[in-house]
């Protein structure tokens, strides 16, 4: 028989994938007609799930492939897709070549000829979950764009459940490759339609730590505000279709020619912050940069999670990046069907870092329909024992049909900003003070997705959470339909909640898209 033409064979099979989706996901995907109404980033992620990337270095060479010892520990990171960068997938019959995989490969002399015909013979590219087209390039350059144009009107039609999208560095201030202006953005936005606005901003161990004073990663969180605000206008500009947005996660130490050198590992605290800062901005892809190092084919970028090279012996930032992954999987189902609308902080005292980045909108009383009072308190001794950022995130569903006949539904996520360099995630708990006053609408309480367990959780009067000995999370009731939530949360860490509405919660319900 002769073998399918790529096009050919995605066309033949993109509509058995789509069932395969359907079936097997349950209210994920329970209205298909539903989700072709989205744009094609938030469609994909609603299908596929809340996406936590890992860029891995000589995976898929030989020997690597079937190494049960590596898989075992990659199946155990929680990370759902393999980030192979610019190498090949490895052959389908290996362990390497089953899994769900991400690329940055790129082919400047024909964009058309970017990945060969035998992963769309073999089936593999079924399983291509998102496609960075290489990395950090001028999108200022017409030939850089150009050639973006033609690999995407290419593969966009063959691919049609693959989020397809490039990365540029995230703040374009201080220059650096793939530093570019918002208007260039735009600009790249209108004529590419990307999938999805991708970006990275590495802050931990570079420039002697001047921007993250106080605990506050500066620079990221410009950066990530900044893309946040980009995608949620759109490709078009006018906000009326959103596109998701995701960014590249530090894990590394080490130096980069002609870039700088980053002097350590974030730390176990700021692992954390990155991660759920992230999800309470809206960020619905993460990709770590990196699960394994450089050095481990001779290169000069270490990373924290194994003792051996090539993904053994982990180590405890292993387990703890395992830990995070896990939770933020238990909130992505309702994450992925939600759309940020606003994000404010409480914010630690001010620091010389703050001249790197403008304040984000502080918390009052007038960002929220029902809460009226937001205190912080360190409960550790890291800087002097001076409150660390509290971040809170706002959102809606990503469509009003997702929760039924109810409209308006508001969910927030409430986030402990304080990290430090050498510090873990119990040396940088915070207590949050929370107020609300329901007045006449009739809710009693709140409903928390619990990050640990993936549960609705009701939060009503009475309710205690012990955190650790002596420390404990509470919802009492302050005074007629007022009411205050104690939490704690260790550093770096977030909690989703929802106002209970009796609506369902968005992403949990069986009769849910």
């Amino acid at each position: 028989m002769k073998p399918l033409s790529p096009r050919a064979f995605l066309l033949k099979s993109c509509g058995l994938m789509l069932g395969v989706m359907v079936a097997g996901c349950g209210d994920a995907i329970a209205a298909p007609e539903q989700l072709q109404t989205l744009d094609r980033g938030h469609r994909i992620l609603i299908q596929r799930g809340l996406q936590l990337n890992a860029l891995t270095i000589g995976f898929t060479t030989k020997g690597k492939e079937n190494d049960p010892e590596l898989w075992q520990n990659w199946e155990a990171s929680h990370f759902t897709t393999l980030d192979v960068g610019g190498e090949l997938l490895a052959l389908p019959e290996s362990i390497a070549g089953k899994k769900s995989w991400s690329t940055w490969r790129g082919n400047p002399k024909d964009p058309t000829q970017s990945l060969p015909d035998r992963l769309f013979q073999s089936g593999q590219i079924k399983n291509l979950v998102s496609w960075q087209y290489k990395d950090e390039q001028d999108i200022n350059e017409e030939s850089e764009l150009q050639e973006l144009e033609t690999w995407i009107k290419h593969y966009r039609p063959l691919l049609p459940n693959t989020l397809l999208y490039t990365n540029q560095h995230g703040d374009e201030r201080f220059g650096g490759f793939g530093s570019t202006r918002d208007l260039t953005i735009q600009r790249y936005m209108r004529r590419i339609q990307p999938d999805l606005l991708m970006q990275d901003t590495y802050p931990y161990g570079i420039w002697n730590d001047l921007g993250n004073q106080g605990g506050r990663p500066a620079q990221l969180y410009y950066a990530m505000i900044r893309y946040r605000r980009l995608a949620l206008a759109g490709n078009d500009g006018t906000g009326r279709r959103p596109i998701p947005y995701g960014l590249w996660i530090q894990t590394f130490k080490g130096s980069a020619t002609g870039v700088g050198t980053w002097t350590r590992f974030p730390s176990e605290s700021e692992l954390s912050q990155q991660q759920f800062a992230a999800l309470t901005l809206g960020f619905k892809l993460l990709n770590v940069f990196t699960y394994n190092g450089t050095s481990d084919v001779g290169g000069k970028l270490n990373a924290p999670f194994f003792n051996q090279p090539f993904g053994k012996d982990p180590t405890p930032a292993f387990q703890h990046i395992a830990e995070i992954n896990q939770q933020s999987l238990n909130l992505g189902p309702t994450l992925v069907r939600l759309l940020s609308t606003d994000v404010r902080i409480v914010p630690r005292p001010p620091t010389l870092a703050d001249l790197i980045a403008p304040d984000i909108s502080h918390w009052d009383a007038k960002a929220d329909p029902y809460m009226t009072r937001l205190d912080v308190k360190n409960l550790g001794t890291l800087y002097g024992g001076r409150n660390g950022d509290v971040l809170v995130g706002y959102f809606k569903p990503l469509r009003e049909s997702f929760d039924g006949p109810a409209t308006n539904q508001q969910y927030f996520m409430l986030t402990n900003g304080l990290a430090g360099k050498k510090h873990s995630i119990e040396q940088t708990r915070q207590q949050l003070t929370v107020e609300f006053d329901f007045g006449e609408s009739e809710i009693t309480g709140l409903q928390r997705l619990n990050r640990k367990t993936g549960k609705v959780e009701p939060i009503q009067a009475g309710w205690t959470e012990e955190v650790a000995p002596g420390l404990n999370s509470r919802f009492d009731t302050v005074s007629d339909r007022k009411y205050r939530l104690t939490l704690i949360l260790d550093g770096g860490t977030g909690d989703l909640f929802k106002f209970d509405t009796g609506a369902p919660f968005v992403g949990q319900q069986q009769t849910q898209l």
